[in-house]
């Protein structure tokens, strides 16, 4: 069985053709210009995706380690898809081979460290149907290569959870109570 890279995108193929717009807010991240002083990590992202929508295997694995790892996220489980580029680039291959006309488009993106964490659309059509799908990414960086990525499952994009904030849950420490201490 071949590696499933950019599963959101293959299993919503499979499971969901729906159509979603993006809010004004959201469009506006996703086509901000690079700016100049932004961090090298959220650069290397950037150039990836950008890389993913030219359906440019070389390009992809010119931003990798050699030892790229690319895993799938869920609840329960890790499923580590590549361990090296040939596997990424075996994937990619068949993904693009399969989905022709993907385009990704990054919604949010965070940097903190060598990590990078994005909210990531991806477009395509099948049988002549607009489909997209959102997923959460997270980046490891090495320099300035990508050396690991976790993707989680993914959800459709106008999807917006949250909690409110005003009413935290409070939860107890695991091992006793924090006191204060003086000197």
């Amino acid at each position: 069985m071949k590696p499933q890279i950019w599963l959101f995108a293959l299993s919503a193929a499979c499971f969901s053709f729906t159509t979603l717009a993006n809010s004004s807010a959201e469009s506006a991240v996703a086509t901000k210009p690079v700016a100049a002083n932004e961090p090298e990590p959220v650069k290397v992202v950037r150039q990836f995706i950008q890389a993913f929508n030219n359906h440019s295997v070389e390009q992809l694995l010119k931003h990798t380690t050699p030892n790229i790892h690319w895993s799938n996220v869920s609840t329960m489980k890790m499923d580590i898809q590549t361990s090296s580029q040939n596997e990424l680039g075996a994937a990619m291959t068949d993904y693009f081979a399969s989905l022709n006309n993907a385009k990704a488009t990054l919604r949010r993106v965070t940097v903190t460290g060598n990590y990078v964490s994005t909210v990531e659309e991806v477009q395509w059509s099948h049988e002549g149907e607009q489909s997209s799908q959102c997923s959460l990414g997270v980046y490891q960086l090495n320099g300035d290569k990508i050396n690991a990525v976790w993707y989680y499952p993914a959800h459709a994009c106008g999807e917006q959870v949250w909690q409110d904030v005003a009413k935290p849950e409070i939860v107890q420490p695991e091992i006793g109570l924090l006191k204060e201490t003086r000197q």
